[in-house]
């Protein structure tokens, strides 16, 4: 346990569970904002 303390603190990273999908979860999150600032700025056209 001390031994991978050391290594993410020696990185300056953090722990990643090895089963968890962070880009999955980091799309799932953000992709309304994204949606929404592309219809904000005329990148996709809303249908009328």
């Amino acid at each position: 346990m001390l031994k991978i303390i050391f290594v993410l603190l020696s990185r300056g990273d953090y722990y990643r569970d090895a089963a968890t999908n962070y880009e999955k979860l980091t799309v799932e999150r953000n992709a309304p904002r994204w949606m929404k600032m592309l219809k904000k700025y005329g990148y996709i056209t809303v249908a009328a």
